[in-house]
C-alpha cells in the first residue's frame, strides 16, 4: 500500500512538471514586410479570454458609436498614411545623402541628391499640414466617443475580473507574462493543462486599429503574426 501510495504521489508530480511555451510576434510594416515586435507584453492565461468577454458582451447593450467611429477613421486613415510615408521618404533620402557625401561623390550627385530632399520635405510639410488639419477636426469627437465606449466597457465587462479569479482559483494556475525581445521572442514556464496566449499591440500603418491574438497553446512554439491575429478597430 505504501509503494502504491508513493507511486500515485510521483505521477502526480510528473502531472504537474511545467513546459515551456514559446511564442513570436511579427506585424506587417508600411511596406507590408513582416517585422518582429519587441519590448511587448504577451500574457499567458489558464483559461480562453475571448469566450468570457463573449459572453459578457452578448448580455450587454450593444456596443454604442461603431459606425460612427468606423466612419471618422476611415476619414483620418489615408491623411496619417500619407504622413507616415513622406516621413519615411524623407528618412530614406537624409540616409542616401549621407552615404554620398561619405563617399565624397562628385558635386553634381550631391546637388541632385539636395534637390530631391527639398521637394522630398515639401511634400512632408503638405502631408503633416493634412495630417494636423484632420485631427484637429476629427481628434476631440473621435475622444469623445472612446470615452463613452470606455464607459460602456466598463458596465458590460465588469464582472471580467472575478470571473476569471475563480476560474484561476478552480485549475489552480495564475497568468503569466513576458516581454517580447528585439527579435520578439518571449517563453514563460506553465503547468499542466490548458492554456493560451494574447497580446495586442497597435497597427503602425494606422493608430485607429490593432493587432490581436488569443491563441489556444496546442504546441510547444507559437507565432503571432498576421495570419494567426486579428487586425481591428480601436474603439
Amino acid at each position: 500500500m505504501r509503494a502504491m501510495g508513493l507511486g500515485v504521489i510521483l505521477l502526480g508530480l510528473m502531472a504537474c512538471r511545467p513546459r515551456t511555451a514559446t511564442v513570436r510576434v511579427t506585424i506587417p510594416d508600411f511596406d507590408g514586410k513582416e517585422t518582429a515586435v519587441p519590448q511587448l507584453m504577451v500574457t499567458f492565461l489558464p483559461y480562453d479570454r475571448d469566450s468570457i468577454v463573449a459572453a459578457l458582451e452578448a448580455a450587454a447593450p450593444p456596443r454604442p458609436h461603431v459606425a460612427a467611429l468606423d466612419s471618422l477613421f476611415a476619414v483620418f486613415r489615408p491623411r496619417y498614411q500619407a504622413a507616415a510615408v513622406a516621413g519615411a521618404r524623407v528618412e530614406a533620402a537624409v540616409l542616401a545623402r549621407a552615404e554620398l557625401v561619405r563617399g565624397q561623390a562628385p558635386a553634381g550627385d550631391l546637388a541632385a541628391a539636395d534637390a530631391a530632399l527639398a521637394a522630398l520635405r515639401a511634400e512632408q510639410r503638405l502631408a503633416r499640414q493634412g495630417l494636423d488639419s484632420v485631427r484637429s477636426a476629427l481628434g476631440p469627437t473621435i475622444d469623445r466617443l472612446r470615452r463613452e465606449v470606455a464607459q460602456w466597457e466598463d458596465s458590460a465587462l465588469g464582472s471580467y475580473r472575478s470571473i476569471v479569479r475563480s476560474l484561476g482559483d478552480r485549475v489552480f494556475a495564475n497568468p503569466v507574462a513576458d516581454t517580447t525581445s528585439s527579435d520578439g521572442w518571449a517563453s514563460a514556464e506553465l503547468t499542466d493543462g490548458s492554456w493560451w496566449v494574447t497580446a495586442l499591440t497597435i497597427d503602425p500603418t494606422d493608430p485607429n486599429r490593432e493587432w490581436y491574438w488569443n491563441l489556444k497553446l496546442d504546441r510547444d512554439t507559437v507565432y503571432l503574426s498576421p495570419r494567426t491575429g486579428r487586425n481591428r478597430p480601436r474603439y
